[in-house]
């Protein structure tokens, strides 16, 4: 499954890539596809409500030098294809994003307890 997902967001990357070209013409050695993920059940907050979380997730090993485009989703053992959030991305900037998680009966349990975690794919330039 996880390969599956991995194409998916692969191809997503390559179409974004394009436009990304297309608009600012810079070189193509420049542009480049960064992908990784959180370590799973750790690295999430608890929001403001008491129940629901968020993450800041860091790509600033990436080297990217303005806001690339970002394709995420939130994975785990269980629970998670109930949850909302995990591939809406929020404040992003050249180092890193932000995702917030909402579950009907609160993500900030189930982190731990089922190892949610963030997979990314983000394109764009190094130079």
């Amino acid at each position: 499954m996880f390969y599956k997902v991995a194409i998916l967001c692969v191809l997503l990357a390559v179409a974004t890539g394009y436009q990304i070209k297309s608009q600012h013409k810079k070189h193509d050695a420049c542009l480049v596809t960064c992908a990784g993920w959180t370590e799973p059940g750790k690295g999430f907050l608890k929001y403001s409500d008491g129940k629901n979380s968020y993450i800041d997730v860091s790509m600033a090993h990436c080297g990217f030098i303005d806001t690339p485009v970002i394709v995420s989703s939130l994975h785990g053992s269980g629970s998670h294809w109930q949850a909302t959030g995990g591939s809406a991305i929020y404040t992003p900037t050249r180092d890193s994003f932000r995702n917030y998680v909402y579950h009907k009966d609160g993500s900030y349990g189930l982190v731990r307890n089922m190892m949610w975690y963030i997979q990314y794919v983000a394109v764009g330039y190094i130079c």
